[in-house]
């Protein structure tokens, strides 16, 4: 009883100092808005934000002397065809998706975002590495460490990541309630297909690759993305039943 509840104040912890050094990492990007002059160096602090969970989850696992043990179960579990074929049907429907809007709104999502390849190459490149970091914290640390069922933990950890979010989409997105609210149901969709998907393989390297496909070929708008993946769930669900 001691040791679960000393792990839950941990957890509550570990959120909150995640969300105040992410808070604050935007705090100069939101005074220079309001009209205040900022020194250009405390701009950049808004690129340490994605950075900020996976330095509070390795401080914590170094003050625990468990750091190793975490890590090695990180990339336990092997990547197998099994979870290759996830990953691959959730690019497919992904780009699948983003091409039926492009056709319905009579434009090229994925032209107008990687206009050359080097940029895709760019992009494919940074939104693997933060994913990675991302991963690192929130499935690799904070999911491990939550004391419920497996669902119930999926979307636990999917609520807290989304409204880690909350400083990138209001302050440097500018984005409206409604938007936000799409944006929060996008990101726990993600976190239960991500975080299951942990579960099953314990690799966070392909979680992270998992991560960075939905940051890349997910270019809809988020209300398509919600629909698509929420058919992929499904359809996942129900072949998984059917099968057992």
């Amino acid at each position: 009883m001691m040791a679960s509840s000393t792990n839950k104040l941990k957890i509550t912890l570990w959120v909150s100092v995640v969300y105040v050094l992410s808070f604050i990492c935007y705090v100069p990007t939101l005074l220079e808005q309001n009209g205040i002059t900022i020194p250009d160096i405390l701009l950049y602090l808004k690129y340490l934000y994605v950075c900020i969970p996976a330095i509070a989850a390795i401080f914590l696992l170094i003050c625990e002397q468990n750091i190793k043990d975490y890590f090695t179960q990180m990339f336990s579990g092997k990547i197998t065809i099994k979870y290759i074929l996830i990953w691959a049907i959730c690019m497919v429907a992904g780009i699948f998706g983003s091409y039926c809007y492009s056709f319905i709104a009579e434009t090229d999502v994925y032209k107008n975002t990687y206009s050359k390849v080097t940029s895709l190459l760019t992009s494919c490149t940074y939104l693997l590495i933060t994913a990675f970091v991302e991963e690192i914290a929130w499935r690799g640390f904070l999911l491990e460490r939550i004391p419920f069922k497996k669902i119930n933990s999926v979307l636990f950890v999917g609520v807290v990541w989304a409204i880690w979010h909350m400083p990138m989409w209001i302050i440097r997105n500018s984005l409206g309630i409604e938007q936000i609210i799409c944006f929060c149901i996008w990101t726990l969709l993600v976190s239960v297909v991500l975080g299951l998907t942990y579960y099953q393989c314990r690799n966070i390297l392909l979680i992270a690759i998992m991560h960075a496909t939905f940051n890349i070929c997910y270019l809809a708008p988020t209300l398509y993305n919600i629909a698509v993946l929420t058919i992929v769930i499904s359809v996942k669900t129900v072949i998984r039943n059917l099968i057992a």
